[in-house]
């Protein structure tokens, strides 16, 4: 039955069905719409047991539950338990046994054929007119949802960091979406390939303004031998070093007139610990910046991840609703974040006008309120 992937979790599993401490049920996004327990964490390790001691099968209904998780991470600021790990075997696990689910088997299918998640075979058009730097050693990773959803405002983060940048011709996938539905393997090959293409160029810094990008790429290079020898950073980061430099011209008392709320991106917050350098951006461009209850390594997911928006829109869009009314409740005008899965959430679902961290900071250092 394939069960290597979860085997290695029994004592973590077995601690959770000993313990039952329930405390995933305060913060999981998808326990506070669906109200089913399991839904929980601790639901879908007990789920997990049942299959270890060999009295559960893989089914359709397993399936079900199984993925309807976001992967954000939230079940473990609480537990000391890798949910996250646990989940991606499990989710794994079902794949290898046959029970696929049919949503991400098609999102799979467009990226070994097209090389992104939504079938569009322009994922490289917004390079028309973009110079890369070939005798850098920062790459600048693209990703897919920024080229593909957001192509402007990726060209006004390449603006942002400057010239120094080697782009990646036929940039692969990063593999996120595989890693986190089912298909490690798959993510694996997209990896080593990634990887040696960074040791061929003697590449010794990566730069992505995706949290996904972010997240898979830095865990795949830790668990290399490129780890003490390639730097992920997150285009936040890097211009949040350059603010000085960036609005050297403008008046610091200069700020655009508006109110803003930061929504943290689960892979960007509370998976990849960067929390400040968006923060620091807006403060500088921003009138006020008003914290959301739930923030940093608090904050409540957005409800794309894990899958969810592409099988569950129902549920994900309910999710997404909870964290723009937590916006609405700040009283800002704006609410903003550096994700594009996050801001493209937030804007289908409406109730409040969304921008994103980046666009924000070049209309202030253009001078274009």
């Amino acid at each position: 039955m394939l069960l290597e992937g979860l085997e290695k979790f029994r004592k973590d599993i077995e601690t959770c069905f000993g313990t039952s401490c329930n405390f995933c049920e305060k913060v999981c996004p998808v326990y506070q719409i669906q109200k089913r327990k399991t839904l929980t964490a601790r639901g879908r390790n007990r789920i997990i047991i049942g299959i270890l001691y060999d009295k559960l099968r893989p089914s359709t209904a397993m399936t079900q539950t199984v993925y309807q998780c976001t992967m954000c991470g939230a079940c473990e600021r609480w537990c000391a338990l890798p949910d996250t790990a646990i989940f991606c075997n499990f989710r794994e696990y079902l794949v290898n046994n046959g029970f696929e689910n049919d949503f991400h088997k098609k999102n799979y299918e467009n990226i070994i054929r097209y090389g992104n998640p939504y079938g569009d075979k322009n994922k490289y058009a917004w390079l028309q007119g973009q110079k890369s730097n070939e005798d850098s050693n920062t790459l600048f990773f693209a990703g897919c949802t920024y080229p593909l959803k957001s192509p402007d405002v990726l060209k006004l983060i390449i603006k942002l960091l400057g010239t120094d940048l080697k782009m990646m011709p036929n940039e692969p996938c990063c593999g996120s979406y595989f890693l986190r539905t089912g298909y490690k393997s798959i993510q694996m090959q997209l990896s080593e390939e990634l990887l040696n293409y960074l040791e061929k160029e003697n590449i010794k810094e990566i730069i992505t303004a995706c949290p996904g990008c972010y997240s898979t790429i830095k865990g795949s290079i830790d668990n290399s031998k490129l780890s003490s020898k390639v730097q992920v950073i997150h285009a936040t980061e890097r211009i949040a070093e350059k603010l000085e430099e960036l609005t050297g011209k403008r008046n610091k008392k200069d700020k655009l007139l508006t109110k803003v709320t930061y929504h943290d991106p689960c892979h960007l917050g509370r998976l990849g610990g960067i929390f400040e350098s968006p923060r620091k951006i807006l403060k500088c461009c921003c009138e006020e910046v008003i914290e959301m209850e739930h923030n940093r390594y608090d904050a409540n997911c957005c409800g794309v991840g894990g899958g969810v928006r592409a099988s569950f829109q129902s549920l994900s869009e309910d999710i997404g609703k909870k964290r723009i009314e937590e916006a609405r409740n700040t009283g800002a005008d704006i609410l903003t974040t550096a994700c594009p899965f996050c801001e493209l959430q937030f804007r289908s679902i409406g109730g409040m006008e969304v921008r994103n961290v980046f666009e924000l900071l070049y209309r202030y250092v253009m001078n274009d309120e």
